[in-house]
């Protein structure tokens, strides 16, 4: 499965509201797009909010209603997806997939991931190898 897939299948779960207009929608759109080329480090909120000329406070709402998620959970399901990618593709170490898809700390990686995946990224990855 290619990141473009992986991105896909993410962006598919969030739930588009109808009543978003074209311009909502292309907001969201550069947001994303930005998300997953920039997902390896830190993303502000206010450089993405400044991205497509809103605050940071109407940023964050104005995303969250138009996707049903926050900012910054989305960019944890991203950054997941990608560690799922390389998990079941890869062999590298758990802790450089952890630092390589944007997080900082080993612990908070594995919380995200259990809460999303409901395992381990260990236990992921010897699930996606049978």
């Amino acid at each position: 499965m290619t990141w473009t897939h992986v991105l896909r299948k993410v962006l598919s779960t969030l739930p588009m509201r109808s009543e978003a207009d074209d311009v909502a929608l292309d907001k969201v759109e550069t947001v994303t797009q930005y998300v997953a080329e920039h997902h390896a480090r830190e993303i502000p909120l206010e450089s993405v909010a400044a991205l497509v000329g809103m605050s940071p406070s109407a940023f964050s709402r104005f995303f969250a209603k138009a996707t049903g998620n926050g900012f910054s959970r989305f960019v944890n399901r991203v950054r997941i997806a990608k560690a799922c990618e390389l998990l079941a593709g890869t062999d590298d170490a758990i802790t450089g997939i952890c630092f390589e898809v944007g997080f900082n700390n080993v612990a908070n990686f594995n919380r995200r991931f259990r809460e999303q995946k409901s395992v381990t990224p260990r236990e992921y990855r010897r699930q996606a190898r049978l």
